[in-house]
């Protein structure tokens, strides 16, 4: 075995090898190259920060080398690991013997070779499982053997028969879904000419045409588009869940390519480092051979087209790059962390003490019956004991709740009182029928996000989203040559407002698209993409609401953003004259500068300027000395005054406390001179390799300060329909509400005033940075007394009591009413729901969200609920649960919710009672007849007893309904009930112990009074038991269900048709005397008639709040 293992080894690492060498063999090594994720070589694009790589040679050392695409593993096991590798792709490209995965879509997690083994190991992973599978097995040494091999192997098949029928099924769809993909056919160029191949049979280095509207079959780097100006747009919602439509831009010298042949003749080559999971990073090079004086063009994430995105403009010729196994697409979709309900621990709990009993009732029995020498093997005799109280183990309960779940999905999505419910998760369904926290963004959550223009403010005058004719008369003063002094202050006035339309205009990521776009020829497409006339099939596109809203309003006062491309804007002023730009730099907005910047030449003055708009904590440090700002400071408020740091926010504070989301624009002209020495900064600066992004801020800090404050815009986003009932219905189910926004303090506060988060009988306490730290312990020591509280933090404070304290911080917050976090980063709320499931694991915590900020919040906690919003689909694909608003919040946690858990409760406790009073008779039996290890009853009754006879009618609970729908909305206390008293906990096991021990006792103990022969006492006995099975689940219904009735009718009469025409099974002539009924309904009486008192006791002196109700 060593000799072997060490051969193997040796195997191993030769295959490891081998590809390296050849590729290192095989591909030229090239000096590095600094790779930035903008282009540097096109002027209006941002660099940002470097990385260095070998685009020939880099190899990540650890990662799995890829398999060959014939070898026989492949072939069977449907593995082939990525490869991690950069490549050197040189056009015409050698198709044959490609080293990279192909570009198969292959979704399947199995083949008709693997499907059985590897369904079998996955279910075998569990404990549970395997434990059934020792018994089963066990059943093959003569020694211990109980029973006949049915008895154990026939719930273990049917089990896997089961699991084996719903994996196949779902295997089966991601087939045929995979299949349609994979038979997908784009245009392929050769130096030959055009060849059509299916997206299968793309490699690395094919060269193809893709049109609009196509999906994008492989990750590609754009060559050209159809456009003029080297642009396209594409849908990205399949992939990150985004609606807005991306920009992408050509490389420059394959732009100019007018003959596709060229392609082939001009010997250019794409580098491209190894695939990274990151959709937003993408380094590489494309080099032409001939174009030595401008040197290799630097590639970026904005020159990629990613697989599965869709292209929505135009006609594009790419490159492949990344196929297969090694494209975003697939490396974005691993798997993440399961998720498991607390219901689901609860009965893993239950599970333990399960095995604890059954291991106890083994244990006491051995030792009774050792004192009268029945065993002469003490070991065999115990292992032979746990075989016959193994019913103790709820066998047959993943299975009911896996099918319960699936139900749960099919009935929340099924709601046509609600639609646009989506379960995504199905194993947390439970989870919202008990949900104690809920954590909730504010914009596109809270409001609609469909943003509408409020206020321009200049200072001392404001005006309101419906003064279009006094600023029209403003502009014409502006724009037309005037009488008018220039140190009149009208004049002076109008010249502002002029400036701040301009710069609204100029300074955004929004682009004019017509949808009219779509030609695949190329030469008419250049005729079309022409600067388009403005009709009412324009529109805009952009990745923030904020900037279409303000854009659009723009428009309305006629100052119109006509066209933008990658070089240029040109505007038409209020005279429909046209005013063209030249865009020479490009600063986007991220969330670490929190602001916009572009610098634009004016065509026609030649004059220079950097236009920056943001948020007015940051662009308040790059504007000069302003009047204005200083007159809106209110008096006396102490808080405001803690949290603006400085005066000339406090105009935005106050557009803030009308609920409005307000950004600051600014404006500097720069001369020649300047703007020379920032581009010659920035651009040594984007070389460094060490400190490069410091040195980029230092450089932007040069040109981006005394800048002139323009004006403070204000936009409104309405609230949601009905979020102010829907928080109120929310608060009287006890549910705790969290709003954590990015959004400042004054937004926050009024949009919580306006939902009814906050009312004027709560008491706000703020705390602040600035307080020490005595002060915010003293607070948070009055947390048994701070129930009409409201709590109200920044992000960064929040940080620091997470840090220090914890638990304090936490009780304070768990008293509080409510909880308001501004200005709260994404890492920020995902760390507030941790706190919450780390401090108090018994609680339930929900996150709802609709953006991209707001993914790591809800895949942190228990339930997550995603938002279909305006900002796409992201938030709600990552998200357990996909609703279209907020307000239906409600039926999904009082209804859906509430039943998923009562329904799982329901079951989980049936099949518990089911395999209980069957191990308790054993028990019982094997003592007082000194039989140890003689089954009670035989193994085929066993296995028809948990399937044909008890399934149906305990499985029916699935559709159980202890209230309507309409009550559980109209009473949302009733909410409450599970979250004090969970109906699945140790107690509750107690309890089932007790009653069916009692129950078992009662069957066996009069059972061995009636003088009969065995067959009919097992008979009997064996009745008594379904009989009372039957009655206990009438014992659970709460509300009258036709369907539960049906089945538990239907499962008594198959049990008689056997009872009567079975003799194999029971003693068929003894079934017909009257005997036998009397005795099997003397025997259910004495074990159900007790517990029925007890129950109808329990209700009437302890009744449930929703029994009150019924």
């Amino acid at each position: 075995l060593r000799i072997l293992r060490t051969i193997a080894n040796f195997i191993v690492q030769l295959c490891l090898l081998m590809p390296k060498v050849y590729y290192e063999a095989n591909v030229p090594e090239i000096e590095p190259l600094m790779v930035c994720s903008r282009n540097e070589s096109m002027p209006n694009i941002t660099v940002e920060p470097t990385v260095e790589f070998h685009p020939a040679t880099t190899w990540n050392e650890g990662q799995d080398v890829q398999i060959a695409s014939g070898s026989l593993w492949r072939r069977i096991f449907g593995h082939s690991s990525t490869s991690f590798m950069g490549r050197k792709i040189r056009l015409p490209c050698n198709r044959k013997d490609s080293i990279f995965p192909a570009n198969k879509v292959q979704n399947q997690k199995y083949n008709i070779l693997t499907f059985i083994p590897l369904t079998l190991c996955e279910q075998f992973k569990s404990c549970l499982n395997m434990f059934f599978l020792a018994m089963a097995l066990s059943q093959f040494i003569p020694a211990v053997q109980v029973g006949f091999m049915y008895a154990y192997w026939g719930p273990l098949a049917f089990m896997f028969f089961i699991t084996l029928c719903r994996e196949g099924y779902d295997d089966l769809k991601r087939f045929k879904r995979d299949r349609e993909l994979n038979q997908l056919k784009y245009q392929v160029l050769r130096p030959g000419g055009r060849e059509e191949m299916k997206s299968s049979e793309l490699v690395v280095g094919d060269v193809i045409n893709v049109h609009k509207n196509q999906r994008i079959p492989a990750d590609m780097v754009l060559l050209r588009t159809s456009d003029k100006t080297g642009t396209c747009f594409i849908r990205t919602d399949q992939l990150d869940g985004e609606t807005d439509w991306k920009l992408r831009i050509a490389c420059p010298f394959t732009q100019n390519i007018v003959n596709e042949m060229d392609f082939f003749r001009n010997d250019i080559t794409v580098y491209a480092a190894p695939p990274i999971k990151d959709i937003h990073t993408f380094h590489g090079l494309v080099e032409k051979k001939n174009n030595p004086e401008n040197g290799p063009f630097v590639l970026n994430v904005d020159n990629v087209l990613w697989t599965d995105t869709v292209l929505a403009t135009g006609s594009i010729t790419g490159v492949v790059v990344y196929t297969g196994k090694e494209t975003q697409s697939y490396l974005k979709a691993s798997s993440s962390s399961s998720k498991s309900s607390s219901l689901e621990h609860d009965m893993n709990i239950i599970t333990i003490f399960s095995f604890l009993l059954m291991f106890f009732m083994a244990l006491i029995e051995l030792l009774l019956t050792l004192k009268v020498e029945f065993l002469s093997d003490t070991i065999v005799g115990f292992i032979r004991l746990l075989l016959l109280f193994s019913y103790v183990i709820p066998f047959s309960l993943r299975i009911n709740l896996d099918l319960a779940k699936i139900f749960y999905a099919y009935s929340v999505s099924a709601d046509k009182s609600n639609p646009g419910l989506l379960v995504r998760n199905s194993a947390v369904t439970e989870d919202l029928g008990r949900v104690s926290y809920m954590l909730c963004d504010k914009t596109g959550t809270l409001t609609q996000n469909c943003m509408m223009f409020k206020k321009l403010s200049f200072g001392t005058i404001s005006y309101s989203g419906n003064a279009l004719s006094e600023l029209s008369e403003l502009l014409a003063i502006a724009y037309r040559p005037t009488s008018l002094p220039e140190d009149d202050e009208h004049r002076k006035h109008a010249q502002t407002v002029r400036e701040a339309l301009e710069a609204i205009v100029i300074c955004n990521n929004v682009t004019p698209t017509d949808t009219s776009i779509g030609s695949d020829d190329f030469d008419d497409m250049a005729l079309k993409t022409a600067i388009p006339m403005i009709t009412d099939e324009d529109y805009y596109q952009a990745s923030s609401p904020d900037e279409t809203a303000l854009v659009h309003w723009a428009r309305k006062l006629n100052v119109i953003l006509n066209h933008r491309d990658i070089h240029r804007i040109q505007l038409i002023d209020p005279f429909e004259n046209e005013r063209n730009f030249k865009i020479l730099q490009v600063f986007p907005f991220t969330s670490e500068r929190k602001r916009m910047s572009i610098i634009v030449q004016d065509e026609q003055t030649k004059e220079i300027c950097l236009y920056s708009k943001g948020a007015d904590i940051v662009i308040q440090r790059m504007v000069e000395q302003n009047d204005w700002l200083e007159e809106e400071v209110p008096r006396g408020n102490i808080f405001i005054f803690i949290f603006a740091f400085k005066k000339k926010e406090f105009q935005c504070s106050n557009l803030s406390r009308e609920g409005l989301r307000t950004l600051a624009v600014a404006r500097r002209v720069l001369s020649e001179q300047v703007y020379n020495e920032f581009a010659e900064a920035y651009k040594k600066a984007q070389f460094l390799l060490t400190n490069r992004n410091s040195a980029i801020e230092e450089a932007l800090a040069k040109v981006e300060r005394d800048m002139k404050l323009l004006c403070v815009t204000g936009v409104e986003d309405l609230l949601q329909k009905d979020v102010t009932v829907t928080l109120e219905l929310l608060k009287s189910a006890g549910i705790k509400i969290w709003m954590l926004t990015g959004d400042k303090l004054e937004t926050a506060m009024c949009v919580a005033k306006l939902s009814g988060l906050v009312n004027r009988n709560h008491r706000i306490v703020k705390l602040s940075p600035m307080m020490k730290m005595e002060e915010v312990k003293a607070e948070f020591d009055t947390s048994n007394s701070c129930s009409n509280k409201v709590l109200v933090i920044s992000g960064e404070m929040a940080k620091i009591c997470l840090e220090r304290y914890l638990k304090q911080f936490f009780g304070y917050c768990e008293n509080v009413s409510s909880v308001i976090c501004f200005r709260c980063s994404p890492a920020q709320k995902a760390a507030m729901v941790r706190m919450i499931k780390g401090v108090n694991k018994s609680r339930v915590v929900a996150a709802v969200g609709d953006g991209g900020n707001d993914v790591a919040m809800i895949t942190a906690s228990n339930a997550g609920i995603g938002i279909v919003g305006k900002e796409g689909c992201h938030a709600s694909m990552a998200a357990d649960f996909s609703i279209n608003s907020f307000s239906q919040l409600s039926p999904l946690l009082f209804t859906h919710g509430r039943y998923s858990y009562l329904r799982s409760s329901k079951l989980i406790q049936l099949i518990m009672h089911r395999g209980l009073i069957v191990s308790a008779m054993q028990f019982i039996y094997s003592y007082l007849y000194k039989s140890v290890t003689k089954p009670i009853f035989s193994g085929m009754l066993m296995l028809l007893y948990t399937t044909l006879y008890t399934m149906m009618p305990v499985f029916s609970f699935v559709l159980s309904k202890d209230m309507k729908s309409g009550l559980l909305l109209l009473y949302p206390e009733l909410y409450k009930e599970f979250k004090s008293v969970r109906p699945v906990n140790w107690k509750s096991f107690i309890w089932w112990v007790v009653m069916s021990g009692f129950q078992a006792a009662a069957i066996v103990y009069f059972m061995g009074r009636f003088d009969c022969h065995e067959t009919e006492l097992e008979t009997t006995a064996f009745s008594a038991l379904i009989f009372n099975e039957l009655l206990m689940v009438f014992l659970f219904i709460d509300t009258w269900n036709w369907f539960i009735f049906f089945c538990t009718v239907l499962s008594f009469i198959i049990y008689l048709l056997t009872l009567f025409f079975v003799d194999a099974l029971f003693n068929v002539s003894y079934v017909y005397k009257y005997s036998f009924w009397w005795k099997a309904a003397a025997l259910t009486a004495c074990s159900f008639g007790p517990t029925l008192i007890v129950y109808y006791l329990k209700r009437k002196c302890f009744p449930s709040e929703s029994s009150k109700l019924r």
